[in-house]
């Protein structure tokens, strides 16, 4: 029988909305607990307290439905989700089926990657700088570590990213090097997500890959790769490049490929600079030289990982950590 506003409520109803089936856990249909407790893939904040099922015959308390309608409500309010109000029933309350209640969990499980708010920033080894000249690239490989595969998966099932960004000071204002800070202030920052499938994070619209700021126009931006794109234990990917828009020197390129290791607990992100262009202006302007025409200044990668809001939810994704490296210079 269907839940229907006139209908008498089974407790098989009441389990569906728990738990996704009458009889047993089904993750593949619309319910709490699947968004709520450990769920599965993208599906899961890890939060404990998961609402209990019913007995066939049992009756269904107030109480029970309050806890339903609540945990509903705070989901909603976690991922910022629109929702019908429904009146909390009191003990004594005949109960009949709320007209709402299915769109509503429908509405909270359809939206389960979305986040209406952030979490503060974790910065700890997040920037690494470099003052060594270079003229034929500047690499870096960083890496994001998680406690497990499932504190990887709450962080992005309840709108945790990564986000990476680079930039050179300038110590002098030669040609090269002003394309170069020129193309690393273009490329803005690379965000990564979890990927399944498009989440509205603090306002802002993520697809696996995103290119927040910047100008110009990336000849690879891979936005269906996210944390859930990847295989555990596969060859990295390339999920961004952008070349220099400046002659002579549009050769000029920056790279990343993205990559996770087979116990999906760490994230790999090789971010190359690759000077292609010739060599042909000394930083005076002369042409005198092409020894002098080098890359000069301080580089830099600003890694941050943005965790979840834990204003609706505890934190269950632990503090991930970024590693103290150095970056590689070829010249």
């Amino acid at each position: 029988m269907a839940y229907t506003s006139g209908d008498t409520i089974l407790d098989d109803h009441y389990n569906i909305f728990v738990q996704g089936g009458a009889s047993a856990v089904d993750h593949n249909t619309a319910n709490l607990n699947t968004v709520w407790g450990s769920g599965t893939s993208d599906k899961g904040y890890g939060q404990s307290g998961n609402l209990s099922t019913v007995s066939a015959g049992t009756t269904i308390t107030a109480t029970q439905w309050v806890n339903l309608l609540n945990r509903t409500s705070t989901i909603a309010n976690h991922q910022g989700t629109s929702i019908t109000a429904i009146t909390n029933p009191t003990t004594g309350d005949t109960i009949s089926a709320y007209t709402a209640l299915s769109g509503n969990i429908s509405s909270i499980f359809t939206n389960r990657g979305n986040a209406a708010a952030n979490g503060t920033d974790i910065t700890t080894n997040g920037t690494i700088t470099s003052t060594t000249t270079w003229d034929v690239s500047a690499s870096i490989t960083r890496t994001v570590t998680f406690s497990s595969a499932n504190a990887a998966r709450y962080f992005f099932n309840a709108g945790g990213m990564i986000r990476n960004s680079l930039s050179l000071t300038l110590t002098s204002g030669d040609a090269k090097s002003l394309e170069w800070a020129d193309l690393l202030s273009k490329c803005g920052t690379i965000v990564t997500t979890g990927g399944s499938a498009t989440q509205s994070i603090a306002g802002t619209s993520y697809t696996g890959t995103t290119k927040v700021g910047g100008l110009g126009t990336p000849d690879i931006l891979t936005t269906t790769t996210g944390y859930y794109d990847l295989t555990p234990g596969g060859a990295a990917t390339t999920i961004f490049r952008q070349y220099a828009d400046s002659a002579p020197y549009t050769a000029n390129y920056v790279t990343i490929t993205l990559a996770l290791n087979a116990t999906s607990t760490v994230l790999t992100y090789v971010i190359t600079l690759t000077d292609a262009a010739a060599d042909t202006v000394a930083p005076d302007g002369s042409g005198s030289g092409d020894a002098l025409d080098v890359v000069d200044g301080t580089l830099s990668n600003a890694m941050v990982v943005r965790p979840p809001s834990t204003t609706y939810l505890s934190d269950t994704w632990g503090t991930p950590a970024m590693n103290a490296t150095s970056w590689t210079m070829t010249s």
